[in-house]
């Protein structure tokens, strides 16, 4: 059996291969406006994080909170600290 990466171990070329499974004529683009080729390109390493880091939990994170922990890899979004989720309830 071999070892899953984890969002802090997967290497450039892991994440590579998995860029190279999404090809774009799999995506559905039904009903839905067309991205520029940098909206397009962040929505993918965005979709790829979270399924990477996903996969590394080996189901633990649920897929908003992978997708979540991916944007704060990326700088899309800051972290939340426990008082702002608290603050939230």
């Amino acid at each position: 059996m071999t070892s899953r990466p984890t969002a802090s171990t997967i290497t450039d070329d892991q994440l590579d291969a998995l860029y190279a499974r999404l090809r774009p004529s799999r995506r559905c683009r039904k009903g839905r406006p067309k991205l520029t080729a940098e909206q397009q390109a962040l929505a993918d390493d965005l979709h790829v994080r979270a399924l990477a880091i996903r996969a590394a939990s080996e189901g633990e994170l649920s897929v908003a909170d992978a997708v979540h922990l991916a944007a704060v890899q990326l700088g899309l979004e800051t972290p939340q600290t426990d008082t702002e989720e608290a603050g939230e309830s």
